[in-house]
């Protein structure tokens, strides 16, 4: 039996918040169903705080859409969507090394066109010349019908992340029967 939307929901709730904020979702996005947000800094001083000889930015906000049915058209504009959302979120500056813009799909069914479509989406930004820092967008599905996930390829390591949560979402569903 495969694993309700919700169910997954729940489970990327969960697998988030740890190290993520969880942010109010905007009303006006449709599919859109929940916004985490991610801040590290990391900093080098020399003897003490007031002499900092490096800092470094990253951020990563992540989308998570649910569908019952991917297509291409529903996956270009919630692709648009969230990079529209996140870019309004990244300021670069000297300190910014990088930010990640995410788009999880939790989907019953994925058409052919759209994974492919998913699959070779590449969105890289720089800022001055990477100076103040880039921007790299990740977009990855999980299709619960069949139980496989699919990833473009700034988000490769998402893929064992997304099947590790499917399969733990498998095990409790299995629990509870």
């Amino acid at each position: 039996m495969p694993v309700s939307r919700e169910t997954m929901h729940a489970k990327l709730r969960d697998a988030y918040t740890v190290y993520f904020d969880d942010v109010e979702t905007p009303d006006a996005v449709p599919h859109l169903a929940a916004c985490y947000d991610f801040h590290s800094t990391n900093e080098c001083f020399v003897i003490s705080k007031k002499v900092k000889l490096w800092s470094a930015e990253t951020n990563e906000y992540v989308h998570v859409f649910s569908l019952p049915h991917l297509d291409v058209q529903t996956f270009e504009a919630c692709r648009a969507r969230a990079l529209e959302l996140g870019m309004a979120k990244v300021h670069p500056h000297l300190d910014h090394k990088s930010s990640f813009i995410t788009a999880v799909f939790v989907c019953d069914s994925i058409d052919a066109d759209a994974a492919k479509a998913l699959e070779k989406t590449r969105i890289h930004k720089d800022f001055l010349f990477s100076l103040k820092g880039w921007m790299d967008f990740r977009a990855a599905a999980v299709e619960l019908s069949t139980g496989r996930a699919l990833v473009n390829g700034a988000a490769r390591d998402m893929k064992e992340f997304m099947l590790g949560n499917l399969a733990k979402c498998s095990s409790i569903q299995e629990e509870t029967n």
